[in-house]
């Protein structure tokens, strides 16, 4: 395949796909539609945007002159399709969406601009790529490592739960990936000689029952699968695991700050500052986002536990020899 590059202009209003465009006179910002995972009332979800907002400004790119942030927060999945469609009406030339969920249903939907998906864990598996070295059609990104950390969860919950050898896992049916990221976690737990006990909902509200049917099994602590919805819901999930006594160990840092007892994995603010240009062009020039594949490490992802862990460096991987907003 040959290597592929989405250029947009930010001086213009043209869209150079699959080949790169020759610089044009500054006419209008470009519209970027953001789909972040979370909250915008939420400390932490908020700075994940505003991590790329940053990045931008590092660069020499500015909001309202060279592009338009067009954020659209979504709150559940049936919400997606609609929030996608809005996107592409006000003229949106790149969308970044957060998540399997958000990053499949954008796909779904849209085969006319470059997408852009930052923290999918299975791209291959819910037919985002074709294959991590070439992701092919309109699609590349970046993966996070949380299927690999499948066998650090049940060890850390295993060690916590002592002497028992059952290991409780909470997951949300209703995901893409779901299914993936059980089996993953079903091979670690029988490699390591545990047994691991899972209960999947659909619904946030069937979370409390989940809770009460795991304390009733005799477990002290609940392993919770990584997931747009986990994320979204980490705060109830991790009050109704605590009202019942249990303690949780999540894939993500700032649960941790929500109350789980330990939150061990890459810090999706590291990923997201990577979106930004990667130089700040001359002066004078005509600026231009371009999203190319480019041989990078997306290097120094944090991974933290619940009490300022010290836990190893971990990394989100590029797609498709790593994607880059590029300045030229």
């Amino acid at each position: 395949m040959r290597r592929r590059e989405f250029t947009i202009l930010l001086g213009g209003s043209a869209l150079g796909w699959p080949l790169a465009a020759h610089a044009q006179q500054a006419q209008s910002p470009v519209r970027i539609g953001f789909l972040p995972i979370g909250s915008p009332s939420n400390t932490y979800d908020q700075s994940l945007v505003e991590a790329f907002r940053k990045g931008l400004r590092e660069v020499g790119v500015i909001e309202n002159q060279h592009v338009v942030l067009d954020l659209v927060w979504i709150n559940s999945e049936p919400e997606i399709p609609q929030a996608v469609t809005e996107l592409m009406q006000r003229g949106a030339k790149l969308l970044i969406p957060c998540g399997t969920s958000a990053s499949v249903a954008v796909k779904r939907q849209v085969s006319t601009i470059p997408i852009l998906f930052i923290n999918v864990g299975n791209p291959i598996g819910v037919g985002l790529v074709e294959s991590l070295p070439h992701p092919g059609s309109n699609v590349t990104g970046f993966s996070d490592m949380h299927a690999d950390l499948s066998g650090k969860y049940v060890q850390l919950a295993s060690e916590l739960d002592r002497p028992q050898a059952t290991v409780n896992y909470l997951w949300f049916t209703g995901w893409a990936d779901g299914q993936y990221r059980l089996q993953a976690t079903e091979r670690a737990a029988q490699s390591l000689g545990v047994k691991l006990r899972s209960r999947g909902i659909g619904d946030i509200s069937e979370v409390n029952d989940a809770m009460v049917a795991i304390k009733a099994d005799g477990a002290a602590t609940v392993v919770v699968q990584s997931s747009p919805f986990t994320f979204r819901h980490r705060s109830r999930i991790i009050d109704s695991a605590m009202h019942h006594g249990l303690a949780t160990v999540y894939a993500f840092p700032p649960a941790a700050k929500d109350g789980a007892l330990i939150a061990y994995g890459p810090d999706y603010i590291d990923c997201t500052v990577e979106l930004r240009p990667a130089s700040r062009p001359p002066g004078g020039a005509t600026h231009k986002i371009r999203v190319s594949d480019q041989s990078q490490d997306c290097q120094g992802t944090r991974a933290h536990d619940a009490t300022a862990a010290t836990l190893p460096r971990r990394r989100c991987g590029r797609i498709g020899k790593c994607p880059l907003l590029a300045l030229s």
